[in-house]
């Protein structure tokens, strides 16, 4: 019935299946209903952080699969049927959308080049970094959002009754109302302070043991203009007077500054799906500076060459290789 065009024998057909009986009549419309929500939520942020982690793992292309993602489409469609002949037809205004969220699956994602910005169900703004995943997990008492992998900056909406808490890589950043920058890495976590004050604690699963170094002290206080690496091996907390350059990636901006051609190129290769890759060893300790845009492989490809005795040679359709240059 949703159809451009519906032959009159299925009009008839359908109409002569909703007459037959009251249940037939009010299920059609909830699923109306349901169709509605997402026709009047076309630019709901929420609605399209949903798609753009769905999109993100991709099934196995098997019957059983195609029948097991037509058998959850299905369930979700009526669940939300469900929702809304219980909640009404403002269910994404009543209903915080993170309580609909499946817990440690990601709710917001971006691919790599992406960024996007979301504004959360109390208000907090977070902005999302290139191939960054965020678990969120809102109750009554805490505010809680996972980095899963990536890198994200909050802003957080003031709320003394429920602490804003975001844990990434084997810690928390517990806040109130704040700003603040997180990356997690393979093997480190990264929390830098903007404005107001956050706590740093360690988090442990049940049985497991600490790393030594993370041992010795449970929890760190941030100061505006601080940051706090983390690793297996240390903890270190410090003064960061270069805070504008390592937040220029949400202006969609990398700087270096004196930065060896290795760090840069492991930085670049965060925001394309294709990679420059060092063959020479002699390469890796020579210096770059300057200030990028993250979406401009080519131009950093052209600095590199130009200031140093290194060429480009192309491996393949996603690979970019520097080699010593005669």
């Amino acid at each position: 019935m949703d159809a451009d065009v519906v032959p009159d024998e299925d009009r008839r057909a359908f109409e002569a299946w909703r007459d037959r009986a009251a249940e037939n009549a009010a299920a059609y419309e909830r699923a109306v209903a349901a169709m509605r929500v997402f026709d009047d939520a076309h630019d709901d942020q929420h609605l399209d952080a949903l798609r753009r982690a769905a999109l993100r793992y991709q099934p196995e292309r098997s019957l059983f699969g195609v029948k097991s993602i037509a058998a959850g489409i299905a369930l979700a469609l009526v669940g939300i049927a469900a929702l809304i002949a219980y909640r009404g037809p403002n269910l994404f205004r009543q209903v915080p959308v993170a309580s609909l969220y499946e817990k440690g699956a990601a709710d917001y994602a971006t691919r790599r080049g992406e960024k996007l910005d979301v504004t959360l169900p109390d208000g907090s703004a977070v902005t999302l970094n290139t191939d960054t995943d965020l678990d969120v997990a809102f109750d009554g008492r805490h505010r809680t959002v996972e980095v899963l992998r990536g890198q994200a900056f909050f802003n957080v909406a003031k709320d003394p009754l429920r602490p804003f808490i975001v844990v990434a890589g084997g810690k928390q950043i517990v806040a109130v109302g704040t700003a603040f920058d997180v990356r997690l890495d393979k093997e480190r976590v990264e929390v830098l302070l903007v404005e107001g004050r956050v706590v740093v604690e360690n988090v442990w699963q049940a049985g497991s043991a600490a790393p030594p170094a993370q041992t010795a002290q449970a929890s760190i206080h941030l100061s505006p203009g601080e940051t706090l690496v983390a690793t297996d091996q240390e903890v270190v907390h410090r003064a960061a007077p270069e805070a504008q350059r390592l937040l220029k990636w949400r202006d969609g901006l990398i700087e270096f500054d004196d930065t060896s051609l290795a760090e840069a190129v492991e930085e670049f290769n965060r925001y394309s799906t294709q990679t420059i890759r060092i063959e020479d060893s002699k390469l890796a300790e020579l210096r770059i500076s300057g200030v990028f845009r993250t979406n401009s492989q080519r131009k950093f490809l052209e600095a590199v060459t130009s200031l140093h005795p290194v060429a480009v040679e192309y491996r393949g359709p996603e690979v970019f290789a520097l080699v010593a240059r005669p």
